[in-house]
């Protein structure tokens, strides 16, 4: 058959829910169209209600709510659905946010509906064989998806739609834990490209940077980050991490103004910070890396706090 798709094929929904109808079954279950939907509904979501009232993808793993169910949230998005029980939601500009409860925040998984519907379709399919059970190799020892599965998990989520940020800098993550930090650079740059308002991206971009010893990159990252945090509930987390490269990078006017920004916005951070190197430090198996990241950011916001620098120095105890 031509490589050119043919003009009687389904695309977009169409093309997903066509799929599912052909899946072995019980892989999926479909609900079929509400005589009536709700209003007030955006435009993305009645195309999707009007073919289906709701759906399960791949034995729950994304799960798409009846049309009576979906809700608004603070933010103002619709809450239709979850995907390995995140919730996922639709703005008001048709984009698909994921709450990502490792970050506490939502990132925008989707450019519009279709294509992100598509992409996680492709993508969590790439976990099950012809006949619906688990394909062999994708998962380690301990239960896990391989990385190099979730590799090609995100390549086709970006397949279907090249443009989001979330699955990107989720592949950018994978690819710098893997070693291969000029990789993982060059996805983060597409990804503040696509979306510079995506202030964990620049962060990431920054603590490349500062691995490879270029502070002052790193530091216009960090505030790149600051500055696209603004009204973030972490705004002044973004903040302090300036606070700790500048003074990393022995630059005192930079440390002093965004630690005084930091600890205005962010009053509960310094207890927060403390709790997190304290207890990095008391568990059986430390993190030095991360405890020592801590409390550089600590020094940094508050260089002079009898608790911090106390800390500071059972840090320098135990790497001594």
């Amino acid at each position: 058959m031509s490589k050119k798709r043919r003009e009687d094929e389904p695309t977009g929904l169409d093309r997903v829910l066509a799929l599912m109808d052909e899946a072995p079954p019980g892989l999926h279950d479909i609900e079929p169209p509400a005589p009536n939907l709700p209003s007030g509904l955006p435009a993305p979501l009645i195309e999707l209600y009007a073919r289906c009232d709701g759906a399960r993808l791949y034995l729950d793993t994304v799960e798409l709510v009846r049309s009576a169910d979906v809700v608004q949230d603070e933010a103002g998005r619709w809450k239709f659905g979850t995907i390995d029980g995140e919730t996922v939601s639709l703005d008001a500009r048709g984009r698909v946010w994921r709450a990502d409860n490792s970050l506490e925040d939502d990132v925008v998984e989707g450019t519009r509906l279709e294509r992100w519907l598509a992409g996680v379709f492709d993508a969590v399919g790439l976990l099950y064989d012809g006949d619906g059970e688990f394909a062999e190799d994708v998962f380690d020892e301990d239960g896990e998806i391989e990385d190099a599965v979730v590799e090609r998990q995100l390549r086709a989520q970006l397949k279907r739609d090249a443009a989001a940020p979330g699955p990107r800098w989720r592949l950018a993550q994978l690819l710098l834990a893997g070693g291969d930090a000029a990789a993982a650079r060059k996805q983060l740059e597409q990804v503040v490209a696509d979306s510079p308002e995506l202030a964990w991206a620049w962060l990431d971009l920054a603590r490349i940077s500062e691995r490879s010893g270029e502070l002052a990159n790193a530091q216009e990252e960090a505030r790149a980050a600051a500055t696209a945090a603004a009204g973030h509930g972490q705004e002044g987390y973004f903040w302090a991490q300036l606070a700790r490269l500048a003074a990393k990078a022995g630059d005192e006017a930079t440390r002093a103004t965004a630690a005084a920004t930091a600890a205005r916005l962010a009053p509960d951070l310094k207890a927060q910070q403390l709790a997190g190197a304290r207890a990095s430090l008391a568990s059986d198996d430390p993190d030095a890396e991360s405890a020592r990241g801590l409390v550089e950011l600590l020094r940094a916001v508050w260089p002079r706090d009898l608790e911090v620098l106390a800390l500071a120095g059972t840090l320098e105890k135990r790497e001594n």
